[in-house]
């Protein structure tokens, strides 16, 4: 996966109007015309990445819009994935990896972003302030 990309993935979008800084990341993306792609799922949005060496997706949560990704089934497998195909993750609350997360429960959920490396750094300074 390249570092940079102009494909856009946004999910949970719900959540652009509890964080201002997930808003201005989405405004961010369609002002400089990436191209958006958008099915509303993990798995053929991630694969997207794959497909076209290029990518990111991002759900980030807020108190009104609670995460759905589950780590041990979703997240921490595409993560690896996503990390050893060159790209970065994030977990949506520090900035870390997504491998880096410690499953306590069978359903742990969590935000998540990974894809291109630029656009998850992009992620994590506008919407987690790191």
């Amino acid at each position: 996966i390249k570092k940079e990309s102009k494909i856009f993935s946004p999910a949970n979008m719900r959540s652009a109007q509890d964080l201002e800084g997930y808003d201005s990341l989405l405004k961010y993306w369609m002002e400089k015309r990436y191209t958006l792609r958008y099915t509303g799922g993990l798995v053929p949005d991630v694969y997207q990445c794959f497909t076209k060496e290029m990518g990111v997706f991002a759900n980030p949560t807020s108190p009104e819009a609670p995460a759905k990704l589950r780590v041990a089934f979703e997240v921490a497998p595409f993560g690896l994935l996503v990390e050893k195909a060159g790209g970065k993750t994030s977990d949506g609350v520090s900035g870390g990896s997504v491998l880096d997360i410690e499953i306590k429960a069978v359903d742990q959920r969590t935000a998540a972003c990974m894809g291109s490396a630029d656009e998850v750094d992009r992620f994590n300074s506008m919407v987690l302030g790191k």
